[in-house]
């Protein structure tokens, strides 16, 4: 019962804590550096950010508005960022690609899919390919761990099982043991 209000109390301080800006950009700070998530949550969030971008830029809205719109998609808060940076660069002249680049939190094929595109001018395709590509790992990487994840959930399964069986069954041996 204890550990149930624990649990509940934990939720509920978690879910006030991510309300704040600066709170929830710290945590999306760290999920971009722990080594099993970052490839994770970089793929899916550049692939909705190019996917985004390709169809803005497909349908004739300006680079600059497209951006900023692209930007919104992106659910990670520093990736966000580094797109919002990204577009007041190249109001200035930049081009998406080297600022994407410094940033450093897109992966390399995309920025080098979008640097193609840039220079043949066929950034609305390379957009699409970018996203896909993307897509496509993502999907490979949540494969890959929901195959690692199942026979961990059997192993951990069977023991709660031995526990419980363990649990029955001792207090039957011990009676045995003391009436004979």
């Amino acid at each position: 019962l204890w550990a149930l209000l624990w649990i509940v109390v934990l939720g509920l301080l978690w879910r006030s804590l991510m309300k704040g800006e600066g709170f929830r950009y710290r945590v999306h700070t760290v999920l971009l550096h722990l080594p099993m998530l970052r490839g994770l949550v970089q793929g899916i969030n550049s692939a909705r950010f190019a996917r985004t971008l390709s169809i803005l830029a497909g349908a004739g809205v300006p680079i600059l508005r497209a951006l900023e719109i692209a930007a919104r998609v992106i659910h990670n808060l520093p990736m966000r960022a580094a797109v919002e940076r990204a577009a007041v660069q190249v109001r200035e002249g930049g081009l998406i690609h080297k600022s994407l680049e410094s940033s450093g939190y897109f992966p390399p094929m995309t920025v080098y899919l979008i640097a193609n595109g840039e220079q043949t001018g066929q950034l609305e395709d390379m957009l699409e390919r970018a996203a896909v590509q993307q897509e496509r790992e993502t999907d490979t990487t949540i494969a890959t761990a929901l195959a690692l994840f199942e026979p961990m959930v059997i192993l951990v399964m069977g023991g709660l099982v031995l526990l419980i069986v363990l649990a029955i069954l001792l207090p039957v041996f011990e009676l045995n043991q003391m009436v004979g």
